[in-house]
């Protein structure tokens, strides 16, 4: 008898430490829109150069690694009154990014402070980090964001004309 439990405990160890893991470890993988830059090059007092530069960060642990045309930076530029998420402006492409690491998109443009549509009503910038949508089910998780929610960024292009009143 006790030779019979003994075998049912052994068989019972054996069965469980075969068994695979269920957790399904997940990558920390998390690129994010992390700032939107402005500078510019004076030609007056009031118009010159504006570059206008948005930055992302893998801000995950882990390195994202895709093919080629699954996602891409953009850059968009609204003015006021236009619908979201305005004119495709700038875009960068890439299929890695090493945890840390940082890609960046610009657009450079004349710009007048004086003049109602840059200084009065000035447009604002968008940064979006876009997907292909089936991203999430190509079989290669090294390429699965797991925060979307902080994949887009917006700033008004203000802060363009407070570099005119302070260099």
């Amino acid at each position: 008898m006790i030779t019979l439990r003994f075998t049912t405990i052994l068989v019972l160890i054996f069965l469980l430490a075969s068994c695979e893991d269920d957790d399904v470890a997940i990558q920390d993988i998390d690129l994010a829109t992390t700032a939107i830059n402005f500078s510019i090059e004076k030609e007056t007092d009031f118009a010159g150069t504006a570059t206008i530069t948005g930055i992302i960060t893998n801000i995950g642990s882990e390195n994202f690694t895709s093919s080629d045309n699954q996602q891409f930076i953009g850059l968009y530029e609204r003015v006021p009154g236009a619908s979201a998420p305005g004119v495709l402006v700038a875009t960068a492409n890439f299929n890695s990014l090493i945890s840390g690491g940082q890609l960046s998109v610009s657009y450079t443009r004349t710009w007048d402070a004086s003049s109602p549509s840059e200084g009065e009503f000035p447009p604002t910038y968008t940064l979006v980090i876009t997907y292909d949508p089936d991203i999430f089910i190509d079989g290669n998780e090294n390429n699965d964001d797991i925060n979307l929610e902080n994949n887009s960024l917006s700033q008004s292009g203000s802060a363009i004309n407070d570099l005119y009143r302070n260099p």
